[in-house]
């Protein structure tokens, strides 16, 4: 199966949960190709109807992921339009699913911050006629210089050093989980 592991990650805590993803992928067989969106995204082209699975994941800052991936999303639906591929009703495209993701802190109101971002993530492969399959939230280290309360006094508690093992350990579960039963489809 073919696998596009598109991600965005400015503090290194999405890029753990992306190189999980793509081990575990891999691991089990599949071509995978990993693209980190960095701050010109309107430079990378990819055509993610090419691919069988796409994982789509950001940090999240102001409960939407940052603007590199912001505008990489809005761009690609621009470009999905213009060749009609977007279309009503988003008609399921057959053996086509995606998972959408969000590292964050939730330093103010936890878990609420980061539920925005997956959603807004899994618009364009939605619109394109994937099925979107997951929404996973993994708590990561709040690493604004600076900014280290955030990282221990917020709702979810002391979030030093996450995503650690045992959030990587559920995400390579969870990415093997997926692709086992589309390959049973």
């Amino acid at each position: 199966m073919k696998i596009l592991n598109l991600y965005c990650s400015r503090t290194g805590n999405t890029g753990k949960i992306a190189a999980t993803i793509a081990a575990a992928a891999y691991g089990l067989g599949h071509d995978v190709r990993s693209v980190r969106i960095q701050a010109e995204p309107e430079t990378e082209t990819v055509e993610m109807l090419d691919y069988d699975a796409v994982f789509i994941g950001s940090g999240v800052y102001s409960w939407l992921p940052p603007q590199p991936m912001y505008r990489f999303i809005t761009k690609q639906h621009e470009r999905y339009a213009a060749r009609g591929l977007i279309r009503p009703n988003s008609p399921r495209l057959p053996g086509k699913t995606a998972v959408v993701y969000a590292t964050f802190g939730g330093p103010h109101t936890g878990m609420n911050e980061g539920l925005i971002t997956p959603k807004f993530l899994g618009q364009l492969p939605d619109h394109l006629g994937f099925e979107v399959v997951a929404e996973w939230l993994f708590p990561g280290e709040f690493k604004v210089p600076g900014y280290t309360q955030y990282s221990v006094g917020g709702r979810l508690g002391d979030l030093r050093g996450h995503p650690d093992e045992d959030d990587l350990r559920r995400a390579a579960q969870m990415t093997t989980k997926i692709l086992q039963h589309h390959n049973r489809r």
